[in-house]
């Protein structure tokens, strides 16, 4: 299920948020726990659940663990922060169930439960992540994965172009490549585009293994496996890919496939109508 799924169905959405991200201004880093975070921004007050709700989708998904599920917060917004709280499919609907309303998610289903409400607001957030593959050893990769690949709202990418240089020549790797096409294991969504990839190639054997963060570091480093498939930030793509060929040094610009966008969507009571 992918963002056209999303929209042909009969429920129907509130636009797109008019409140940019940059009226969120992040203080600190997020303090990330097991399945809590705490974010602290400087807002106005009429805005602090949508820049809750922007800041949490921006910085919190996919959530820094391993999660077979989709991605669901919990906000409660304070003064000064907000504390977040993963939930699975199944706390996420009871909580909607007992009026605990503030939400950001990735899952449509979940959406489309909360949007047939009357008592809710469902509102798209900024499309904030894009989907990259990178191909291994030498081993250019003709096939590619597109939002109908993932269950959750997703197009094309709408990448601009970047240029950077690869300072580290003599990392570049050699030999051949595994068979594996590798991926972050908390990102469902990047699971989902690895199987695809995995499904249409040619290769015997060929499979797709999700790696803990310090895993997938040292396979991007030794640049030895089939294929990559990575998120990076959209609001700040460029810059996050530039990093991204300083960990994979073997890479370049020009070897970076966009496969896709995606965003979550902000659920919250809907307000009283005068």
């Amino acid at each position: 299920m992918s963002a056209t799924w999303a929209c042909s169905s009969t429920v129907q959405f509130q636009p797109e948020p008019t409140i940019p991200v940059t009226a969120c201004a992040l203080v600190d880093a997020p303090s990330i726990g097991v399945d809590t975070a705490t974010i602290t921004f400087e807002a106005p007050a009429a805005t602090r659940e949508q820049c809750a709700l922007l800041l949490a989708a921006e910085r919190l998904r996919p959530w820094p663990s391993v999660s077979h599920g989709p991605w669901t917060v919990h906000i409660t917004v304070g003064p000064t922060d907000a504390r977040v709280r993963l939930l699975d499919s199944d706390a996420a609907r009871d909580a909607i169930d007992a009026g605990v309303a503030l939400m950001a998610t990735d899952d449509l289903e979940l959406t489309a439960y909360a949007a047939a409400r009357t008592d809710l607001d469902v509102t798209p957030l900024p499309w904030d992540r894009t989907y990259v593959r990178l191909p291994g050893v030498s081993m250019p990769l003709g096939v590619t994965a597109g939002p109908d690949a993932v269950h959750t709202d997703a197009r094309l990418a709408e990448a601009a172009p970047c240029e950077f240089s690869v300072t580290d020549e003599a990392s570049v790797p050699t030999g051949s490549a595994s068979k594996r096409v590798v991926y972050d294991g908390g990102d469902r969504t990047a699971r989902e585009l690895a199987e695809r990839i995995v499904a249409v190639l040619e290769i015997a054997d060929a499979t797709a293994v999700g790696l803990s963060a310090a895993e997938l570091d040292v396979a991007l480093r030794a640049g030895s496996e089939l294929a990559y498939v990575v998120s990076v930030p959209r609001a700040s793509y460029c810059d996050a890919l530039a990093t991204l060929v300083q960990r994979g040094p073997w890479t370049s610009s020009q070897s970076v496939l966009p496969l896709i966008d995606t965003r979550a969507h902000g659920i919250a009571p809907r307000a009283p109508r005068p």
